[in-house]
């Protein structure tokens, strides 16, 4: 068997042995049982689940497995969120890193920086408007990465088409042909046959006969098939109910096989497997197994998710399994072979063919939360991490409001048989020996519980790299900026796969009308065997609106030091420093060049109106003062202005005024260059605007 097992991992074969990967399953999922009990401990304490608990957040005998409670009956038993606030906080800052970061392409052995801008444009346009689940999708694997210490993203080309009902008639076939005579005479059959065959998918039969009935009737009506949806896809997996690697993995990406479990219902089962072309043999078994059985998801059913378990077994469902195995054929040759099968079901199969898509490679991206060891499956997640911190706070926490509650109401103590009957502020109670009736010593508050919650949360904050005052800043960034740069790793690759096999599948013209290519000119999308190197950028410390004010402030500052101040974009670094200020807002009030000159110069007019209207204008500080003097020379040089200046000697005066400010700005900014150069500008090398 363990030959036979080896083979079958190694040799593709026409016919996979069924019982042998059935085998290999329930082997990859027992030797990774405790493992799955770790995640299913890391699930209860983000969580907050744990036995005996109940609604009410106290300790109750009557849940208990032992029939009593610790310290005492309705003692407190609060939740406790600081796991899940750690795995919120970090998502959160990932996730809007992923949103701002920039997205790059780079050919892989090519030189060709327009391809590689016209991709990233491609590619941002794929993830934000026709990949509508991409960012759902990666919360939810930033989420498993860290609280399940494992994200696995899916990534597939979805290929789904309908059966509809289409008419056509004869004016829309003349339309085609361009002449009635032409289309009754059969001369253009073989051109509308050809088009009908591509515009509705069916075969040339059913064209013909549609033809020749619009020739005869006028119309025709037949069954044609249309794409639903024809584009890249991601989905992801839970590494503990969906993917499972093999237990002594070091490199995910080259994983021997990989088992990916899909649950469906019945209906599911029957449209899968019509779409991807099932046995169906293997069809009918599963619906049948499906309705009369209910049919267990793992063999690690330890979860408190049973009922969820249920539920979906109520729903006549059954998990199909799909096998990648990376197999050598006959020929020596390696690819990536599918093989979808069933649990319950022996023998038969629904699928078994080489994966077409061109990268190569297999269609996960898997990243661990961390390498402590060469094996995937080492990595810890927050919870496993957090969990002995998030005891303390709670242990902590519930023994302060239980110290409250005997302070609040203490024990009372009175005779034997002479309980009072009633006992509370202001209730006057008759006594004898007045020592008899009084409240039990309780236990001091202790001063160092709140401290001791406090720090716990303080050194499990610093962990997760979580910034607080005394916290190290260099220190909480660079643990930040690893996180980032760990989770970008993952999705830079996922953006390589996506490329690809849109390069291999896609719509040209999509592509062309995206990247706003004339579809006349020569140009190509690569190859799909060619690969792109995805990278994307972003800097933790932009999260800090100051500070990135301050380093924009700081590059403005070093450019004028250094004379550099006409070799970058002033407007880009606004930009910037406006970004980290209002972001998203920055190019709503950021005009374009154009727009600023006509803006400047309109000003200017409305200056020398004012000038002319006897209201002395002043010129401001920070302004374009080469281009508003340029105007105002202008107006002066004309031979109407010049009289009305020498006729009225106000207007000159303030006319004078009013250039001698705009002059000695020019002057300013002229010594400021001076400074900066050591001397007078030659203006070599430097153009005049056209």
């Amino acid at each position: 068997m363990d030959e036979d097992r080896n083979d079958e991992l190694l040799y593709a074969d026409e016919e996979p042995n069924i019982s042998v990967l059935q085998q290999t399953y329930e082997t990859t999922v027992n030797d990774l049982d405790e493992w799955l009990q770790q995640r299913q401990l890391d699930y209860n304490a983000r969580r907050n689940l744990w036995a005996g608990k109940s609604n009410d957040f106290r300790k109750h005998a009557v849940n208990s497995e032992t029939g009593s409670v610790f310290p005492f009956e309705n003692a407190a038993d609060h939740e406790v969120y600081d796991i899940d606030d750690h795995i919120r906080s970090n998502k959160v800052m990932i996730m809007n890193a992923l949103r701002r970061a920039s997205i790059n392409a780079t050919p892989v052995g090519h030189d060709d920086t327009e391809r590689a801008a016209l991709t990233s444009q491609y590619m941002r346009w794929q993830l934000n408007t026709k990949m509508k689940e991409f960012y759902a999708e990666a919360e939810l694997a930033i989420d498993n990465l860290l609280e399940k210490s494992i994200m696995v993203t899916y990534v597939y080309w979805d290929h789904k088409e309908q059966k509809t009902k289409e008419t056509i008639d004869i004016n829309q076939v003349v339309t085609l042909v361009g002449d009635e005579a032409v289309f009754m005479s059969g001369e253009a059959d073989e051109v509308l046959v050809k088009y009908f065959v591509e515009q509705y998918s069916i075969t040339e039969d059913v064209a013909r006969t549609a033809i020749d009935e619009v020739r005869l009737e006028g119309e025709s009506t037949f069954i044609a098939t249309k794409k639903i949806r024809n584009q890249p896809r991601t989905r992801t997996l839970m590494p503990d109910e969906d993917v499972f690697f093999p237990p002594n993995t070091i490199d995910p990406a080259n994983a021997p096989y990989v088992f990916l479990d899909v649950q469906m219902n019945t209906e599911d089962v029957v449209s899968r497997g019509e779409q991807e072309g099932w046995n169906k043999e293997f069809i009918e078994a599963a619906i049948e197994l499906a309705q009369s059985t209910q049919q267990d998801s793992y063999n690690y059913n330890i979860r408190t998710r049973e009922k969820y378990l249920e539920d979906l077994n109520d729903k006549e469902s059954i998990r199909i399994t799909y096998m990648y195995r990376r197999l050598v054929d006959k020929d020596g040759v390696p690819g990536i072979y599918c093989t979808i099968f069933a649990r319950g079901i022996e023998e038969l199969y629904g699928k078994h063919e080489l994966l077409d898509y061109n990268h190569g490679k297999m269609p996960f991206v898997a990243t661990p939360l961390e390498r402590t060891s060469r094996r995937f499956y080492s990595a810890r997640s927050y919870p496993e991490v957090g969990a002995s911190s998030q005891q303390i706070v709670k242990a902590e926490m519930d023994a302060s409001l239980d110290n409250l509650s005997m302070r609040s109401l203490p024990p009372l103590t009175h005779p034997p048989g002479k309980k009072p009957e009633k006992w509370g502020p202001g209730v006057q109670v008759s006594v004898f020996r007045p020592d008899q009736y009084k409240y039990a010593d309780t236990p001091d508050s202790n001063p160092d519980s709140y401290a001791m919650r406090e720090e716990v949360r303080k050194m499990a904050s610093k962990y997760f790299g979580r910034a607080d005052q005394e916290a190290d800043p260099i220190e909480i960034q660079n643990k930040q900026q690893d996180l980032i740069a760990r989770s970008f790793e993952h999705f830079t690759e996922v953006f390589s796969q996506i490329y690809s096999l849109c390069q291999q599948f896609g719509d040209d013209e999509e592509y062309f009308q995206v990247i706003g290519v004339n579809q006349m000119q020569k140009y190509t999308k690569g190859d799909p065997a060619e690969q792109y190197a995805f990278w994307t950028d972003f800097d933790v410390t932009t999260q800090d609106p100051g500070n990135m004010v301050k380093r924009v402030e700081g590059v403005a500052t070093l450019a004028q030091q250094l004379g550099l101040v006409g070799q970058f974009d002033s407007a880009k670094l606004f930009q910037i420093g406006a970004g980290a200020l209002m972001p998203g807002a920055a190019n709503q009030f950021l005009l374009a060049t154009q727009q600023g000159q006509e803006k400047a110069i309109e000003e200017e007019r409305q200056a020398i109106s004012q000038l002319v209207a006897g209201v002395p204008p002043n010129v401001r500080q920070n302004d374009a003062h080469q281009l508003k003097h340029q105007v105002f020379q202008e107006w002066k040089a004309q031979p109407d202005v010049q009289q009305m200046l020498s006729q009225n000697e106000a207007l000159a005066t303030r006319a004078e005024n009013y250039e001698r400010q705009r002059v000695h700005q020019l002057q300013q900014q002229q010594n400021a260059q001076t400074g900066r150069l050591g001397g007078q500008d030659t203006g070599f090398g430097k153009t005049t605007d056209l």
